[in-house]
């Protein structure tokens, strides 16, 4: 199949940039809570830090870490935790040539239901030549043997690290996705790479995980030919499929700016329909987050560490079906959060994910009070009062979403007291919550 590739019109007006987000004591929130779900005060997957929110079927997986420990468990959309497992990885995770440690990733797949093994993408450095590895280890509680491991790749360039590491599981948790590239880190922020990136499927099947194929990005073309490129991530596609996204720093075909292209990747691994948006404004740090819409367009957030920098967002909009076959996307770009009114970009919150709101939008932020919401429309004028998300003391971890088309839920572990004192370890009195955020169309 040839890869199909949508081309855009540019809609750009003057930067008029927000004071703050918030709005007059008068507007009315800018989302809403649909329910906010307590998950078991004593369950250890519960209260592990960072955990990460993982859609399967009608209900999620809730995947964590704690050293070397792996919990992981089914959590339906209501907050019931059904089910909690956990095993001890056999391996650590690598340190790349330039001493950036490499998380596992989590993703699921399934056996008999959706959801019901875990997959643990991770680097690894090997025990001979001292090459890196990348492997993936599954758990399945139904089997005797419960953990086994596949080798995804092996690589020993001289010099060279590995670079990334991603992985993702569609939301119908019957696939997954690992992606991650072996180079030479270049210098700037973020980091970037020139080297082909590596991808392999992993499905369902009654035996377990089955692994298909390894396939590249940028495998076609004069090594030298590579562009610079960072930000590597997995996403859903639209409704059911994945995708693979980066930020391409620019070059001769493009410039003047970065361009963020997201590949369509099919359930046998194959590139379906690449996504172009030039982004206008940098990236730093790869504070971006992306989602697909319904009606088949994309929304992007972003944000820049210069000293007039800030949050962007993006939206490109499909031409309509009787468009004829000369139709182009629309892309908007506008910047929408100042990082001057936070007192600079190292305060200001960082991006955890865009949703659709009707014709607006809503952007996800992690901050000093907690996880809040704003909620903008296609020209960047703010639109509601900020939500913030319900915690005692605003001392919360690293939030998990999946955006839904009608909903964004969202986990997180609430820590009361500093957090300073939260540092220390998970304080007595937390409680995770899983909450659903609604975005109506229209504001009341």
């Amino acid at each position: 199949m040839t890869p199909k590739v949508r081309g855009f019109i540019w809609s750009v007006t003057a930067l008029t940039w927000l004071s703050g987000a918030g709005c007059g004591s008068d507007q009315p929130l800018c989302a809403q809570i649909g329910q906010q779900a307590p998950l078991p005060g004593d369950s250890p997957l519960a209260l592990t830090r960072d955990a990460v929110l993982l859609r399967a079927g009608d209900g999620f997986v809730l995947a964590g870490r704690e050293e070397n420990t792996v919990r992981w468990g089914q959590l339906s959309s209501t907050g019931d935790l059904v089910g909690e497992w956990s095993f001890d990885l056999p391996e650590q995770p690598a340190v790349t040539a330039g001493g950036q440690p490499l998380p596992p990733r989590f993703a699921v797949t399934s056996k008999a239901a959706p959801g019901d093994l875990l997959v643990v993408v991770m680097g690894v450095q090997a025990k001979s030549t001292d090459p890196y590895e990348v492997h993936a280890w599954i758990h399945d509680p139904a089997s005797a043997d419960q953990l086994t491991m596949q080798v995804l790749d092996v690589q020993a360039p001289a010099g060279s690290g590995l670079v990334r590491v991603e992985a993702g599981s569609s939301p119908d948790g019957t696939a997954a996705l690992a992606a991650w590239a072996w180079g030479m880190e270049a210098e700037g922020s973020p980091i970037q790479y020139k080297t082909s990136i590596k991808y392999r499927m992993l499905g369902s099947g009654p035996d377990g995980v089955q692994v298909g194929d390894p396939k590249m990005i940028y495998g076609d073309i004069d090594p030298n030919s590579i562009p610079l490129w960072s930000c590597l991530d997995t996403t859903q596609n639209n409704a059911a499929n994945l995708a693979i996204t980066l930020v391409e720093a620019p070059n001769l075909e493009h410039p003047q700016q970065p361009r963020w292209h997201r590949y369509a990747v099919g359930d046998d691994g194959s590139i379906g329909e690449k996504v172009l948006i030039d982004m206008k404004f940098d990236v730093s740090d790869c504070r971006i987050v992306s989602t697909p819409t319904s009606e088949g367009g994309q929304l992007l957030a972003w944000q820049n560490n210069a000293s007039n920098g800030g949050t962007y967002f993006a939206s490109l909009t499909p031409p309509p079906p009787d468009g004829g076959s000369d139709s182009l996307d629309n892309v908007t770009i506008f910047p929408v959060l100042a990082s001057a009114s936070y007192g600079g970009y190292s305060q200001m919150p960082k991006v955890d994910w865009i949703a659709p709101a009707g014709h607006e939008f809503t952007i996800g932020l992690a901050g000093s009070r907690g996880t809040s919401v704003v909620r903008f429309n296609v020209f960047g004028d703010l639109r509601g009062k900020t939500l913030y998300l319900p915690s005692v003391s605003g001392n919360t971890d690293q939030a998990s979403a999946w955006v839904g088309p009608d909903a964004v839920y969202v986990t997180y572990l609430d820590m009361p007291g500093s957090p300073t004192q939260a540092d220390a370890g998970v304080p007595a009195g937390s409680q995770r919550y899983l909450v659903t955020v609604l975005s109506p169309a229209d504001l009341p």
